[in-house]
Order: structure tokens, then C-alpha cells, then sequence
């Protein structure tokens, strides 16, 4: 079982007296630092002046400066930028400017996980919350909270889990509790999860099955109902209940059907592909095609971004949105 950790296991004053700085002003960036503010938390931001991310800090009141010079004055640096471009803003304008105690703190393991970052000076963190940054901020502000992953990849002052243990309860997800990990597994496992089920598997299971009843002569907007409309019904379900409880307040037909014979659309060629899957992940493969696929200018991912936005599925739910939206 994983070690779990509760708002009483957090040293309330591990933070006192402390500045952060979040790297990073977008999806975990603008919730985590609000987060972290409300908790009384002395926090600075680093972004790119001009952009997106620097104007909206500013108008949220935060000090905001370039990424080195916010990083200079920290002493917990968390570093909420995007996996693909954490480990060059590091290298070339963090490492040098980091104090001797300061902290690291990752909302994601891949850089560190896969080698992208190796800090064997400073205390290196991770601080996981489960979920997206606007349901973290939401949870926050209603009084509740998401949990989280936490680990320790570096111990340089001996304090690194308690100060990890700090941040969470800040940004709320002590209320639910905080499961200790590695970097490393929470990397693989998330990217896994991602590809596998979350946003690979579920949304091509969906699209292979509008194409089917679409060219079997079944309407398009009937088949985007059944077969992506209502999924958010049965992930609603799942999140209460779980696979049986999710069974039991749906109709017998589809309890039956989804069992008997559902189940059978994973064979053994399925599983082939999931460990295949796993393999690439598990190894380091995707990480480094990932990588290169940014460094190289990302075009092969818009191509594929685009081809998805142009299917069948995707305009017939647009639609259909849009009408849900104006009620019509």
C-alpha cells in the first residue's frame, strides 16, 4: 500500500518566512499560485514579459518577473512549465540562479524522471496534484480538495518531504490526501494512463465506433450521442461508484450487453498494443521522440492535431455543442 499523508502529517510552518516562485503561468501555473497565495504564501511569478502568461499574473497582482531573476529570489522554485521546454529553461536560466537551499518543486515527473533535469545540489521535489489545474482551483475555493502525488527525487537539506508535504497542504490537496511516490513512477504511469485510456485509448474507441454506425447508415448526430455524448454519464458514475456501482444504476440491457460482451472489443492484440505501449514509456522512447518532435518544430504533431480536428466525429459535436449551448 502507498504511504498516505493527511493535512495533520504537513509542518505548518515549513513555509514561513519563504518566497515562491512559479515558473510558469498557464494550465497548473495560474491555479497552483492562487492557491498558494490565499494559503498566505509569499509567491512571485516568472514568465516571458509580453506574453499571455505575464499579462494575466499581472492583472491577478502578482509580482512578476523574468523566470532567472524569480527564480534568484526563491527559495522554493516550482516549476510549472511545459514538460517539453522545463529542461532548456533550466539549464540556461535557472541552474545558475537557484540560492544554495533553494528547492525545486515539479507538478509532473517527466523532466526529472527522464533525464532532462538532474539536480544533485538542491532538493528536488514533486507535488502532483490529480486533476487540471481548474478543477484544483475549484476544489480549493469550495473547501475541499484534489489529491495529489508527492515524492522526493533529491534530499539535499534532509526537510524535502516535509516541505513537499507543505505545498500540498497549501494547495489544498491534503483535505484529500497525499500518496507517496517516485518521480519516475509518477511519469510512466501518467503518461501511460494518458495514452492508454484517458486521451488516447477512450477517444479512438469513440471515433472507430461513430465511424462504424455512420457507415452503417446510422445518422451522425445519433451516433456522437451514443457513443461520445454520454460517456461523461458513465465517467460521472465511475467516479462515484466505481465499475459495479456504475453497473448498477444503469439500465439491465446495458449492464448485460456491456459484460457479456463489450468487454470482448480488448483481445489479445489489444493487449499486445497496451504493452508495446507501456514499453516505449516505461523505456524513455517517447519521452526522447517527444522532445525531438518540439525541437524540430512540432510539425508532424499539427499535422495530426489538424487531421483530428477535420473528422466527422468532430464537426457533428460542434454542432451539436453549440446547440446545447443557445439552447436550440
Amino acid at each position: 500500500m502507498m504511504r498516505l499523508f493527511v493535512s495533520a502529517d504537513a509542518d505548518e510552518g515549513a513555509l514561513e518566512g519563504k518566497t515562491i516562485a512559479i515558473a510558469g503561468y498557464g494550465n497548473q501555473g495560474r491555479p497552483q499560485a492562487l492557491n498558494l497565495r490565499d494559503s498566505g504564501c509569499r509567491v512571485i511569478i516568472g514568465a516571458r514579459e509580453g506574453r499571455a502568461g505575464w499579462k494575466r499574473a499581472a492583472a491577478d497582482r502578482f509580482e512578476v518577473l523574468p523566470i532567472g531573476e524569480a527564480a534568484r529570489r526563491a527559495d522554493i522554485c516550482m516549476m510549472l512549465l511545459p514538460d517539453e521546454i522545463q529542461g532548456d529553461v533550466f539549464r540556461d536560466e535557472i541552474r545558475g540562479a537557484l540560492r544554495d537551499r533553494a528547492a525545486l518543486c515539479f507538478a509532473h515527473g517527466f523532466s526529472v524522471a527522464f533525464g532532462e533535469i538532474d539536480d544533485r545540489d538542491h532538493d528536488v521535489i514533486l507535488v502532483a496534484p490529480k486533476g487540471q489545474g481548474g478543477r484544483l482551483r475549484e476544489a480549493f475555493v469550495s473547501g475541499e480538495g484534489l489529491p495529489c502525488l508527492v515524492g522526493v527525487a533529491n534530499d539535499a537539506t534532509g526537510r524535502s518531504l516535509a516541505l513537499a508535504l507543505a505545498l500540498a497542504g497549501a494547495l489544498g490537496c491534503l483535505r484529500a490526501g497525499a500518496y507517496e511516490t517516485s518521480f519516475r513512477e509518477e511519469a510512466v504511469s501518467d503518461l501511460f494512463g494518458e495514452q492508454a485510456v484517458l486521451c488516447g485509448g477512450v477517444p479512438a474507441l469513440m471515433k472507430q465506433a461513430f465511424d462504424l454506425l455512420v457507415r452503417r447508415g446510422y445518422g451522425p448526430e445519433v451516433a456522437y450521442f451514443e457513443c461520445v455524448h454520454e460517456l461523461k454519464i458513465i465517467v460521472d458514475l465511475l467516479a462515484e461508484r466505481g465499475f459495479a456501482g456504475m453497473r448498477d444504476v444503469t439500465s439491465g440491457t446495458a449492464a448485460y450487453g456491456s459484460l457479456a460482451f463489450g468487454e470482448r472489443i480488448i483481445g489479445e492484440e489489444t493487449r499486445a498494443l497496451m504493452e508495446r505501449l507501456f514499453e516505449r514509456i516505461e523505456s524513455g522512447e517517447f519521452a526522447r521522440l517527444w522532445l525531438e518532435e518540439k525541437r524540430s518544430g512540432a510539425a508532424g504533431f499539427r499535422r495530426l492535431r489538424d487531421a483530428e480536428r477535420n473528422l466527422l466525429v468532430e464537426t457533428t459535436g460542434a454542432t451539436i455543442r453549440g446547440r446545447s449551448r443557445v439552447g436550440a
